[in-house]
């Protein structure tokens, strides 16, 4: 018996991933609390949250599709889990 190999192209998972992204964004805000659902619809003036600052970086767009998935998944922000991370270096 032979095993089959799928072999897919970067840009393929790409669209792909992207294409799921809506579902999953639907799905946490489906279960997302009341509370937490004011306190994001009250930040999308752009403002940053008092005690806060912005950062800007530039990554491969594999490794950003990566990281919204995970904070989808982990229904959190990117913000968050760059915190997160950061915290784990003390």
């Amino acid at each position: 018996m032979s095993a089959e190999v799928n072999v897919f192209s970067a840009e393929f998972l790409h669209r792909c991933a992207l294409a799921a992204l809506p579902e999953i964004i639907r799905a946490v805000k489906q279960e997302a609390t009341p509370g937490a659902m004011k306190e994001a619809a009250g930040n999308r003036s752009g403002q940053i949250p008092a005690g806060d600052v912005r950062l800007t970086a530039n990554i491969r767009g594999d490794l950003h599709l990566k990281l919204k998935i995970r904070a989808a998944e982990q229904r959190t922000t990117v913000g968050e889990l760059i915190e997160q991370w950061i915290e784990s270096w003390r």
